[in-house]
């Protein structure tokens, strides 16, 4: 008789049972056939289990990438607001540069209301990151979930 060798599992980290393996493949089964195209009642027959576990298999899906989706959006909100900071500091360096080389008062006075200008749209942008910050508590997401702004 021919003997058979059943690989072993391997475990993402010590605390992945048998069991949490079973349902993350039956997971990756629905999310297969799901986008397939196949129906909730085709999967369910597919896969030997009930309409209800693939409705909640798809339910849990559809949450997951909601989270995902959520946390991508904000953190390149995030990203935004603080490239828009950094310009703001560039163009109020530069402006500086401009008037401590510039001998017209009018000119001076131009450039002043500029950096003022450029200031206050910083302050506005700052506001914003807090903003986006009380969002993130409400949410309870955590500052390893998503890169906070500051």
């Amino acid at each position: 008789m021919e003997r058979i060798e059943v690989p072993n599992p391997k475990f993402d980290d010590e605390n992945t049972s048998l069991g949490q393996l079973a349902i993350q493949s039956r997971r990756k089964m629905v999310n297969k056939l799901r986008l397939r195209g196949d129906t909730n009642e085709i999967i369910a027959i597919k896969l030997k289990c009930s309409l209800s576990t693939v409705e909640k298999i798809n339910h849990q899906i559809r949450e997951s990438g909601k989270r995902w989706f959520e946390n991508e959006c904000i953190n390149d909100y995030c990203e935004s607001l603080q490239d828009s900071i950094i310009l703001c500091d560039n163009a109020i360096e530069d402006l500086q540069i401009l008037y401590s080389e510039c001998d017209d008062l009018d000119s001076k006075l131009t450039i002043l209301s500029k950096i003022s200008d450029f200031e206050e749209k910083k302050m506005l942008l700052y506001s914003h990151t807090h903003g986006v910050q009380k969002y993130l508590q409400s949410c309870n997401v955590t500052k390893t979930e998503v890169v906070m702004c500051e």
